[in-house]
């Protein structure tokens, strides 16, 4: 991560991925982001100045091609909803592969179905964002669903987060890590 901060803005450091995305369509300040989590919107005609053009994760140096996290929002009904048949409904028309290929894509949501990342419309609606990021999603890593997981995430980040802004030592770091790890599998040191 260090390697690949020294080719970086310093300032990347306090953006996400849409404001990344959002700088590089709007603006000629960046060209090139290689690593980041995607929205097919940015790749669209019409939605920004520039269209992004979505590609598969680098490979380094020594031939190790990166892999994701694939893990994300989602649809979901709950259980204790007084109008459970209704919600049902809608989130099954949500989910159908035709509703994900057409009215879905084109009201600007991004589809999971994989037919709809695999429909030459849908591709050509989006520079091919979905066809060009397929592989990626195929090659990715499962976001771990264990119990914890969620704290390990969101307080890893920061420790992190801290080491590449030099507030803390790599051996600092790995402690910290070590130690919410710890506590994410509900654990002690």
């Amino acid at each position: 991560l260090m390697q690949l901060l020294s080719r970086c803005r310093p300032e990347c450091l306090g953006w996400n991925p849409i404001r990344i995305a959002a700088l590089m369509s709007q603006t000629d300040e960046a060209a090139y982001c290689p690593f980041a989590y995607g929205y097919s919107n940015y790749s669209r005609p019409g939605y920004a100045p520039h269209v992004l053009k979505a590609g598969g994760l680098v490979t380094l140096d020594n031939g190790v091609k990166l892999r994701a996290t694939l893990g994300g929002a989602g649809l979901a009904v709950s259980a204790s909803s007084p109008h459970l048949d209704v919600a049902m409904q809608y989130a099954q028309f949500v989910a159908d592969p035709e509703t994900q290929r057409n009215l879905y894509m084109q009201s600007g949501g991004q589809p999971g179905h994989r037919s709809a990342w695999e429909d030459a419309a849908v591709n050509q609606a989006s520079s091919n964002y979905f066809l060009d990021t397929l592989q990626t999603l195929d090659e990715s890593y499962m976001r771990p669903r264990y119990n914890g997981y969620i704290h390990l995430q969101d307080q890893g980040g920061p420790a992190v987060h801290a080491h590449l802004t030099g507030k803390a030592s790599a051996t600092e770091t790995l402690a910290e890590l070590n130690r919410i790890y710890c506590i994410s599998k509900g654990g002690d040191l």
